[in-house]
């Protein structure tokens, strides 16, 4: 199986590890130098406020006058990150970093070292740590890996199996299609919103109306196949024998606490 940690809002977390009080306040990501929109997930205290990623900064702060912009802070990020990717590494995981937060693997080799999926999963998020409320989702495929992720709780690993796909991402929203602000905005024009919905239509339509983009998306929607564009593999960014030698490390090694996992084997989100 292919597995994906993820940590929602990763840049603004790591820009507040130094500022631990400000973790509390209401508080988002600066807009990027030139745009309006918020940069990422704000934090609970701003969530609970109204804010919401994506939002324009007038609206946000209209919603929450008390907001405070945390400006962006890349050296920070990129240290804090290799850090959680260096934890991954030394426990035996085999990782592909995608951008600040997302995160793949494969599980092939791990659950034999931890004795089981669901114990590989709790160990990755326990190696990343608790402080960053990682969560993790796994499945035959990357984007489904991805979903899972997405809607599980913070310390909670997902678990799809294989054709389930389809149906686990059935009710989940067309936010975690990798699509332009437009093709999002078209396809809630027809009334679109769930993977499912896409599913539903025919694919050569949606490729008529939306391109090349638009026929990965319904691809995607469907549990991934060839039409997608999807890479199958992961692909680990140390070399085989670099990773050898930190999987022999983590045999030795004392176990970590252990998240709690829970398995979507035989039923879907909701």
């Amino acid at each position: 199986m292919i597995a994906c940690l993820l940590i929602p809002g990763f840049e603004l977390r790591a820009a507040l590890r130094e500022r631990p009080r400000l973790a509390l306040a209401p508080a988002a990501p600066a807009p990027v130098p030139g745009k309006e929109p918020l940069g990422g997930p704000g934090t609970a205290a701003a969530e609970l406020a109204g804010v919401q990623p994506g939002m324009r900064l007038g609206e946000a702060l209209a919603m929450c006058p008390q907001l405070v912009l945390v400006e962006h802070d890349p050296a920070t990020v990129e240290r804090e990150w290799e850090g959680a990717l260096r934890r991954l590494e030394d426990s035996g995981f085999a990782v592909e970093p995608e951008e600040p937060g997302r995160v793949y693997f494969e599980t092939k080799g791990v659950e034999r070292l931890y004795g089981g999926l669901e114990a590989a999963l709790e160990r990755a998020l326990a190696s990343v740590g608790a402080a960053w409320d990682p969560r993790a989702g796994a499945a035959q495929r990357r984007f489904a890996a991805l979903a899972a992720a997405s809607v599980a709780r913070p310390g909670q690993a997902l678990v799809v199996a294989a054709g389930k796909e389809e149906g686990f991402l059935a009710p989940l929203p067309l936010s975690l299609l990798p699509l332009t602000a437009n093709r999002y905005a078209e396809l809630e024009g027809l009334g679109v919103r769930k993977l499912g919905e896409l599913a539903a239509l025919p694919g050569g339509a949606v490729a008529e109306r939306l391109g090349r983009e638009g026929r990965q998306a319904w691809a995607l929607a469907h549990g991934w196949n060839k039409q997608s564009g999807e890479s199958g593999r992961v692909r680990p960014r140390r070399s085989p024998a670099s990773h050898t030698a930190a999987v022999a490390a983590a045999c030795e090694s004392p176990r970590l606490p252990a998240f709690p996992a829970e398995s979507l084997r035989d039923s879907s989100p909701g």
